[in-house]
């Protein structure tokens, strides 16, 4: 009897570890982490999904350009001015969501923290792989980036939040009921990840071109860097000197890189490849067919856009002579809108659709001049900045071809007198065409123009204003950030000497 007792012990036993091993063997018709991050090329794959995080002009599923319906049409730049579509903070009627996806525009700043644990899952990964010490530096680099950039968008909308450093699962129960962390612990934990990645990514652009490599970490660290230095210097907070000295430092690295920016301002938002484009650092690519863009033409030339830009908005846009309108003598007033563009910041006439008259004639995609040569100022100034395939005037609705719309008579296009034409009405007078142009379009109608997401020229403004918030601002930084985007805005260059109280009062 004990004899029996004891093989149906032992067997007891064979038969549990058998079963324990069993539930420990690896899935064999299914992913998991350690079947899926393996080598470096798995890695890459699993990093694809990561850009998405990358809104841009948004895609052909949106049902609207993305750029449109972005924060910054809630800002005091610009105005959402059709019935309901104010600014909900003007309203007081904002409400900060708590879900959502954060490859939403709208939703970007939502409490959602499934990013956060893709990029984990990688960056966890990368310990256990198949892969050289070499590449595993760079995947981690690559994950810190992707991570950071959730973070910083997490901070700026809530400011204390939970640092999540690994992948939780059920056990995680201190992580998952846990306190935020501390703002000045999880801005550190961004600026530490992103200077170590800076330092250990993989040289050039080892997965292909127009992908993370140095360049992009050291643009979002002087962008992070501006936002928390000056957030905290002006919200009272300590350190905002490491921020800001980051962003200097790290600009200054990149600049050295990419001493020039692309000759066109208007090219940077409305070209078909920014592939290999002076200053252009990083970019949403978009192809026929395959990912493409729901076109901005075709809502600025419709009756659906309802954009302006703010009068405040269009008064801080230079004069020519490099001085701000309040003292500069070049600028002819604000009494008509034609006085008010003349000798501004070139960048103004491709943001704002500039003023101007014509007669349409039958059929109505064809025009005239008036008699008065005064109302073609504008339309002969595009002429020469503008590319027949941007920015032509006059402005026309938008049609498949981008040939046989109707033409917008005039501009400004007001919505309660608007000629009989509802398309490309403004309440304002400042109707916002930033992304307009006349490139063909796919056959569902839609837009393959590229959308920037780092690019040099930001790079030089960061650098030159977080000098400015350090106290070391000089001609010289002037003459290697700003000047540089002055020539190409045909606005004079600044001598630093010049501005004083009296500059712009």
């Amino acid at each position: 009897m004990k004899k029996c007792i004891r093989t149906v012990i032992i067997l007891s036993a064979l038969l549990t570890g058998c079963q324990k091993h069993l539930l420990n063997q690896t899935p064999k018709t299914q992913l998991v982490t350690a079947t899926a991050l393996v080598t470096y090329s798995n890695f890459q794959a699993y990093a694809w999904s990561l850009y998405d995080y990358f809104n841009g002009y948004g895609n052909n599923s949106t049902g609207y350009p993305a750029v449109l319906t972005s924060q910054e049409c809630n800002s005091d730049n610009m105005a959402q001015t059709a019935v309901g579509k104010q600014s909900g903070y003007a309203a007081e009627t904002q409400i900060v969501p708590g879900t959502g996806s954060p490859t939403s525009e709208l939703v970007i700043s939502g409490w959602d923290f499934s990013y956060v644990r893709e990029a984990d899952v990688m960056l966890d990964a990368i310990d256990h792989s198949q892969m050289s010490q070499t590449d595993k530096d760079h995947w981690r680099s690559v994950g810190y980036f992707f991570r950071a950039l959730r973070y910083y968008d997490l901070i700026a909308a809530f400011g204390d939040v939970p640092w999540i450093e690994h992948t939780l699962d059920e056990d995680s129960t201190a992580e998952l009921f846990g306190a935020r962390t501390p703002r000045d612990t999880v801005a550190q934990n961004i600026l530490n990840n992103l200077e170590w990645a800076d330092a250990n990514i993989g040289s050039g652009s080892p997965d292909g071109v127009n992908t993370i490599n140095q360049a992009c970490v050291e643009a979002l660290i002087s962008r992070f860097g501006l936002f928390e230095g000056t957030w905290r210097k002006y919200h009272g907070l300590d350190d905002a000197k490491t921020y800001l000295q980051a962003c200097a430092t790290y600009s200054e690295k990149l600049m050295a890189s990419y001493p020039t920016c692309m000759s066109s301002y208007d090219a940077v938002y409305n070209s078909e490849d920014l592939t290999g484009q002076p200053g252009i650092i990083l970019f949403k690519q978009y192809a026929a067919n395959l990912t493409d863009h729901e076109s901005g033409s075709r809502y600025m030339g419709s009756t659906s856009e309802n954009i302006d830009l703010t009068k405040d908005a269009v008064d801080s846009y230079l004069c020519t002579d490099g001085r701000p309108i309040s003292t500069s003598p070049l600028y002819d007033g604000d009494s008509t809108m034609f006085d008010q563009f003349r000798h501004r910041d070139r960048r103004l006439y491709y943001t704002v659709l500039p003023p101007y008259k014509v007669t349409v004639r039958s059929p109505n995609y064809t025009w005239a001049y008036t008699s008065n040569p005064a109302d073609a100022e504008y339309i002969h100034l595009m002429d020469s900045i503008s590319d027949p395939l941007d920015k032509p005037l006059p402005m026309q609705q938008w049609s498949a071809t981008m040939s046989t719309g109707a033409i917008i008579s005039q501009s400004p296009h007001f919505y309660l007198y608007n000629n009989g034409q509802s398309q490309a009405i403004s309440q304002l007078g400042f109707f916002y065409w930033k992304i307009y142009n006349h490139h063909p379009l796919d056959v569902n109608n839609n837009s393959t123009t590229d959308c920037p997401l780092f690019r040099i020229g930001e790079v030089w403004l960061n650098d030159a204003e977080a000098e400015a918030e350090l106290g070391q601002f000089s001609q010289t930084i002037s003459d290697e950030t700003i000047n540089k985007l002055r020539v190409r805005a045909a606005v004079a260059s600044m001598t630093v000497a010049q501005i004083d109280a009296g500059f712009d009062p």
